[in-house]
């Protein structure tokens, strides 16, 4: 007999060895996500049958009992108030009365507008009646409800009122430019142009080609209010050879924003015919390039008479929410969420990239069906895998995302886990297109989750990019848990030409690729799920100096620290966030204040502070003044510079 070797004493535990890493493997193995299930449920969701599942629509509650059912298929508990859901009232619409006027008379004639014809809101203005009927108005009603109508205060005796045109309703010191400088349009209507001047020219002051935050519809109109105009009406500009606008959408799906002053959008051609000689918009549109100097003037003779007669639709949405328990006796007690949002754009509307196509369907099968379908098919995954999940995973299909992440809003104010043992959440949005490669971000908030991650990839046939420096924050819904401090890792598979367009339709997901992606976020909650210490959280660091987040909504100027919440509000600001060593909290301010005051004047919507917020300079102290369990608090805070 032969003398045995080392070699083949070791041969035997090695090979038991590799038996047993290999039986580990495949019992950590994730359990296939099935492409053709999670095609069929895109298909779902994107069909005609749901009409592009707008917030507030049968289609997105079709769509929300479609997940519902999927949920308790796979075994999954129910986690909301009502069975899976979650209810809550947003605005979703206007109801258009029959009182709504705008007559304009000059030296070229008189017409009489008609409202989806050739005028549409660009803003409204809330009653007082109106905030009193939402005050008291039940938070999740059963079936939508309409506040008083709007009207326009002093306009009920249809008394004319003088025009004034201010060229493209632009007030910028800072660029050398105001069109109101020398002209008083307080209690006048005033006509502007849309965009900016020389915006077809490279070396322009105004940022040459691209367009300065003076260009956007919100600037425009707190500018005009500020100077105490009681409408403001809004043309195409010159440089455009055609009215471009979508006067008849808006009947279609009427929608509008709250600016604080009414701003219609109204017909160059009808505007032109009314002017008559008074004033040659070409001309004068050709001289304001020429020089960069504002032409602003009363129109003599031009009078305009309006009136408003809408009501803000409020309907009940729902979050979808299940609970698969952990199969740890104590960190069962801990969750994870994993999340998209189902919601979409319906018919389309003013969140729509192709305005001209307003009343077709907007399908969002990438936008958002893609990261719904990932999500049902990681908690059927889950169900089926229960063991592997020491943690409990909570699941939950938000509404409300594209009117301003108000259904992650509302969980986070009503989570089915306390806030303090969600030790993490996965948001999958517009997953649907990887092509080779998905897009990650959030490890700048949850590097712990980098070495997670990578073992969720591991053998994947998908490039995964990750994007750090504050790129989680200002998306999706994972920015409201972001901002509860949860560590918060995000799937996107990009942008493209389809995107809040009739033809982000399912026949163009790539979901092969999306199952992988699906496969990759299942297992890194796996891996979360397992984690012996809870992840840490690392607060993002702040935008830079200019960003929307950084001025508080938008646009460049001094540095406040605090991040607005997404959720709708009549009076006030409610900061979901004061960024750590901001002058905001230096100042004392804290989550949960709501901003009621800048320097004496009411702030009663983030368009106010935005605005207010833009005219300042770093350095500069201002006084505000917020409400905190319900008391006034005064603080002054000194505006700051990006370090």
């Amino acid at each position: 007999m032969k003398k045995p070797s080392t070699a083949d004493f070791t041969r035997p535990i090695v090979a038991a060895l590799a038996s047993l890493a290999i039986a580990a493997l495949a019992a950590q193995a994730p359990p296939s996500i099935d492409t053709r299930a999670y095609l069929d449920e895109v298909r779902y969701l994107a069909s005609d049958e749901l009409q592009g599942r707008g917030n507030g629509t049968p289609g997105l509650d079709k769509a929300a009992d479609f997940i519902a059912a999927r949920f308790k298929e796979a075994g999954l508990e129910p986690g909301g108030t009502a069975g899976y859901f979650q209810m809550f009232d947003i605005v979703t619409g206007l109801q258009v009365g029959g009182g709504n006027s705008l007559s304009l008379a000059g030296p070229g004639g008189s017409h009489a507008f008609q409202l989806g014809e050739d005028y549409y809101p660009m803003s409204v203005v809330s009653s007082p009646a109106q905030k009193a009927a939402r005050a008291a108005q039940p938070v999740t009603s059963p079936r939508a409800t309409s506040q008083p109508p709007s009207r326009t205060p002093g306009q009920e005796d249809g008394r004319p009122l003088p025009v004034a045109f201010a060229g493209y309703g632009i007030s910028a010191p800072g660029l050398e430019y105001d069109d109101y400088a020398g002209v008083d349009v307080s209690g006048k209507v005033v006509l502007i142009f849309t965009h900016e001047p020389q915006e077809n020219d490279a070396t322009s002051r105004f940022d040459g080609k691209a367009n300065t935050v003076h260009a956007a519809p919100m600037t425009k109109a707190m500018v005009a209010r500020s100077h105490g105009a009681r409408l403001l009406l809004v043309v195409e500009d010159m440089a455009h050879a055609t009215d471009g606008a979508n006067y008849h959408g808006f009947m279609q799906d009427p929608q509008a924003d709250e600016y604080g002053i009414p701003v219609l959008r109204v017909s160059r051609d009808e505007v032109r015919h009314v002017l008559g000689a008074s004033l040659d918009l070409a001309e004068v549109a050709r001289q304001i390039d020429s020089d960069v100097k504002p032409r602003s003037r009363l129109l003599d003779g031009v009078a305009a008479t309006f009136a408003e007669d809408f009501a803000k639709i409020r309907r009940p949405v729902r979050n979808v929410v299940a609970v698969l328990g952990g199969s740890d006796p104590v960190r069962a007690s801990e969750a994870i969420v994993v999340g998209a949002h189902y919601d979409h754009l319906g018919l389309g509307g003013r969140h729509s990239m192709a305005p001209g196509a307003t009343g077709q369907i907007h399908h969002g099968a990438d936008d958002n069906a893609s990261g719904t379908a990932a999500v049902l098919e990681i908690a059927r995954a889950a169900a089926a895998d229960r063991a592997e999940f020491p943690r409990s995973v909570v699941f939950v299909a938000f509404a409300g995302e594209e009117l301003g992440l108000l259904g992650s809003a509302y969980y986070v104010e009503h989570p089915a886990f306390p806030l303090d043992r969600t030790v993490a959440m996965i948001n999958l949005d517009m997953v649907g297109r990887p092509n080779g490669r998905v897009l990650v971000s959030g490890l700048d908030t949850a590097p712990d989750l980098d070495a997670d991650l990578k073992a969720a990839d591991q053998g994947s046939a998908l490039q995964v990019r990750s994007f750090r420096e504050g790129a989680s924050v200002g998306s999706s819904d994972d920015t409201s848990f972001i901002l509860r401090k949860i560590p918060s890792i995000a799937f996107f598979s990009g942008f493209h030409a389809d995107y809040h367009r009739p033809s982000d339709t399912s026949d163009k997901i790539d979901a092969t690729g999306a199952a992988e992606v699906t496969r990759i976020a299942f297992g890194l909650a796996r891996h979360i799920a397992e984690r012996t210490a809870r992840v840490a959280f690392v607060p993002p660091k702040a935008p830079a100096q200019g960003s929307p987040a950084a001025t508080g909504g938008g646009g460049y100027g001094a540095y406040f620290g605090s991040v607005p919440d997404f959720g709708e509000s009549d009076e006030g600001v409610k900061f979901a966030d004061v960024r750590e060593g901001s002058p905001a909290a230096k100042a004392g301010l804290q989550r949960g204040d709501v901003l009621v005051s800048w320097e004496g004047k009411p702030i009663k919507t983030l368009y106010d502070f935005t605005f207010a917020l833009r005219s300042k300079r770093p350095g500069d102290k201002v006084e505000v003044v917020v409400m905190r369990n319900g008391k006034p608090i005064t603080a002054t805070v000194e505006l700051g510079n990006r370090q």
